[in-house]
């Protein structure tokens, strides 16, 4: 198995029906788009297209080198119009940049992955999708060409409250074996585990992760609420949460409710971080959960 591949945590995309209007929320609550890309059939010399769908790609920023992506239908594949068929509305996939997808491709294959898309040359980039083994997807890209990338906001907290995006949630059936499965197949490392009875979540890093300057971390967890169990019983594992932290945590929490974000909990200690938190729902439905400046050591 390829030892030379650098798998870097980018960003998460959420399927969203109303993506212009449901952008404001997050512009209000100290985000930024720092990319919008989009194509119609009559479009077909511009950058990102296939017979099957097009483009239509919102990036947003807050403060850190992970990004949100809003994808609208008619999506660009088969595959993906698919999954948006089955499960609407939500956050349908993570994305890892490397330094040469296809050695990735043929290392997560190696490693048991299901391909949901091949390994594809689309000229202003290079990449493919498939599963973990939780079923849960992952897109990864080598970018080619200077055209297609999302630029980086400046790298410090955003807002008087300092708010920063710091990665995903994965809910997971076999939260060891997918720990195993990530730090092997993609070299990333444990950086913080919690648990309280059967409740446990670990924090994986990849090889750019520093608790300073780049604080992006992706979270295993088991089902931890009475929301994630219900979900977990209707679709399995799945990805959860976006999650950030805040410099004042509840000056962030009353500009979320300011900024028209739904409150799902207040700010209070979580027993499996120690840190003190808030969830709050987006207009997609997905939770955002921030918590405290929460800085493990690599």
């Amino acid at each position: 198995m390829q030892k030379d591949i650098i798998f870097t945590l980018h960003h998460a995309c959420i399927y969203d029906t109303q993506p212009r209007d449901t952008v404001w929320p997050l512009l209000r609550w100290r985000h930024g788009i720092t990319n919008y890309l989009h194509n119609d059939p009559g479009q077909k010399s511009l950058h990102h297209i296939s017979d099957e769908g097009w483009v239509d790609y919102t990036f947003l920023g807050c403060g850190s080198r992970f990004l949100l992506q809003l994808e609208a239908p008619p999506f660009q594949f088969e595959y993906e119009q698919n999954w948006f068929a089955k499960h609407g509305r939500g956050i349908n996939h993570v994305c890892w940049t490397v330094n040469n997808a296809k050695a990735a491709f043929d290392r997560l294959v190696e490693a048991g992955a299901t391909i949901a898309q091949e390994y594809t040359e689309f000229g202003l980039y290079n990449g493919f999708v498939v599963m973990d083994p939780e079923g849960c997807w992952i897109e990864i890209m080598e970018y080619t060409h200077s055209v297609y990338k999302s630029p980086m906001f400046e790298t410090w907290p955003h807002g008087w409250f300092g708010l920063q995006m710091l990665g995903v949630t994965e809910v997971c059936a076999d939260l060891d074996a997918t720990c195993d499965w990530y730090c092997a197949a993609m070299d990333l490392r444990k950086v913080f585990e919690g648990k309280e009875g059967d409740a446990r979540i670990i924090y994986l890093a990849d090889h750019d992760y520093d608790p300073q300057e780049r604080n992006i971390v992706m979270a295993l967890c088991t089902p931890r609420n009475s929301e994630e169990a219900r979900r977990f019983e209707e679709v399995g594992p799945f990805i959860s949460a976006i999650n950030y932290t805040a410099m004042d945590l509840h000056e962030a929490y009353a500009e979320a409710l300011k900024s028209e974000l739904e409150s799902v909990s207040p700010p209070a200690k979580d027993s499996l971080t120690g840190a003190e938190t808030f969830r709050i729902r987006e207009m997609n439905g997905n939770i955002l959960e921030v918590r405290e400046r929460f800085q493990p050591a690599a």
